[in-house]
């Protein structure tokens, strides 16, 4: 962001020094605001994503009860497959793509174990 400022103010004085004509500046302009607009928003998700895991994950959230009621999967049943996988892609030449449900969150929690755990371990 620091950066995209700094162009976008040096980009005003070239366009004043005439090194740039007005319609290349507008543009120019146009594109670090986009840019920033865009960095923003990233910054915003970001945020929000480390507030959440900071905070944790209750015992209630669907994603861990889910993990917790199948942990120790013997046998694949309909059940199993319909609470935990979202779909599934058959490719023409065999391979096969498993997209779960909760692979964001399952990412999440793990991130978030990993963190607690290096956080307690150094304290300790």
């Amino acid at each position: 962001m620091t950066k995209i400022t700094r162009y976008k103010q040096s980009l005003y004085q070239d366009w004043k020094d005439g090194e740039i004509s007005q319609q290349e500046y507008r543009e120019m302009k146009a594109d670090y605001e986009r840019q920033a607009a865009g960095l923003s928003d990233l910054l915003t998700r970001l945020t929000a994503e480390r507030k959440q895991l900071s905070n944790g994950v209750d015992q209630q959230h669907p994603a861990l009860v889910a993990f917790a009621k199948y942990q120790s999967i013997e046998k694949l049943t309909r059940e199993i497959l319909i609470e935990l996988v979202d779909h599934i892609k058959i490719y023409e030449n065999g391979n096969i793509s498993v997209h779960f449900k909760f692979a964001d969150e399952f990412r999440r929690i793990a991130e978030y174990i990993e963190i607690n755990t290096a956080d307690t371990a150094e304290a300790g």
